[in-house]
């Protein structure tokens, strides 16, 4: 059995690695898929170069709070993180780079195949600007 299954939502379950301003947007698909969590924790497989994302509680390593108003999506700062993901993928740009993810149901999870994202243009909500205050 496939322990992948589709997420039913009408949005991609998305990353952005946004590497210039090291910081990672989550989109709201994802929130929305793990039941929208007050903390996420995020985990990397090195030898699959994959991320997990999973709700967590507070006490869990290194746990993220998620505000309780998300609008299109969550932005989370992420240098330690984006330098690891350097590593294991070999990326040298600052290109940034989104990766849809699966949802993983026995774990509540959602995994990102970190070989699988794409350059993509940042599209911040209402003109904002990357790194810059609306």
């Amino acid at each position: 059995m496939n322990e992948y299954i589709n997420y039913t939502g009408t949005e991609p379950l998305m990353l952005t690695l946004c590497l210039d301003e090291n910081s990672i947007l989550v989109s709201r698909a994802v929130l929305e898929a793990l039941e929208r969590p007050r903390q996420i924790q995020m985990l990397i497989n090195d030898d699959r170069k994959m991320l997990l994302l999973k709700a967590c509680t507070v006490d869990a390593r290194e746990a993220v709070v998620i505000p309780p108003e998300i609008q299109l999506q969550f932005e989370m700062s992420g240098h330690s993180l984006l330098k690891r993901i350097r590593r294991l993928t070999g990326w040298t740009d600052n290109t940034p780079r989104a990766v849809c993810g699966n949802y993983l149901p026995a774990h509540q999870a959602i995994v990102f195949d970190l070989m699988n994202a794409q350059p993509t243009e940042l599209r911040m909500p209402m003109g904002e600007t990357p790194g810059m205050p609306n």
